[in-house]
């Protein structure tokens, strides 16, 4: 992987997840197996690729991708997670291989940005939905002209009725209907997509917390040509 520029924005302040929402998912987030739809796109790989993982919090996912072989990008706004992050890769495949096959980026997914078709994979793990709804179109943009034909993005999307919309300063999220999500994939094949709508909880005890969740699960395949 070829070395990235940090971007830094300013960092460590992401309005739709300020440090007392990331303390409650970090400590639940570790307590939680490797994402299905991440599972769910490896299975349809042969060989490892290039891979980048957006908002890789405590960076479960990078490691796994590491342990598959893969070169990754692991972008996360708060330096903490990346920290986190660099230790479960150095933990699961070594510090010769994390230092030969890790990128750190420290940015916020506003300002990320990555060369056209250079990219077989993306997750992005509950991560999307915490751009402000105004940037959120150039994100999806640049991620969708990042993937190569035939590549992958594997993810979440939130829906109208997630709770965390209510709770966050007006804008500084995004979610969509259905049909929007539909729109939002028209230039990929669908290998699943699952809506979900239930109530829940954030954090661990004593300090869980509950929470509505409605939420598009997401594994897509980006068309040829």
């Amino acid at each position: 992987m070829h070395d990235r520029p940090e971007q830094h924005a300013y960092v460590d302040c992401v309005p739709g997840f300020p440090s007392e929402r990331l303390e409650r998912y970090l400590h639940r987030a570790l307590t939680l197996p490797i994402r299905d739809t991440l599972l769910s796109a490896l299975g349809h790989f042969s060989t490892a690729g290039v891979a980048s993982d957006l908002g890789c919090g405590p960076g479960k996912e990078v490691a796994e991708l590491l342990r598959h072989g893969w070169r990754v990008e692991a972008v996360d706004a708060y330096a903490h997670m990346l920290e986190v992050t660099q230790a479960a890769a150095i933990e699961a495949v070594g510090a010769q291989e994390t230092s030969a096959r890790l990128c750190c980026v420290h940015a916020l997914i506003a300002n990320w940005s990555a060369p056209p078709n250079s990219l077989d994979l993306v997750h992005a793990g509950f991560s999307l939905p915490f751009v402000a709804a105004a940037d959120f179109p150039k994100v999806w943009g640049t991620m969708c002209a990042a993937l190569k034909p035939d590549s992958i993005f594997a993810g979440q999307l939130f829906g109208l009725k997630d709770s965390f919309l209510a709770e966050s300063p007006a804008g500084s999220m995004n979610a969509h209907t259905h049909d929007e999500v539909v729109q939002l994939l028209r230039g990929f094949q669908v290998i699943s997509i699952t809506e979900e709508e239930r109530d829940g909880v954030v954090g661990i005890p004593p300090n869980e917390r509950a929470k509505h969740w409605h939420v598009f699960h997401i594994v897509a395949r980006r068309n040829q040509g």
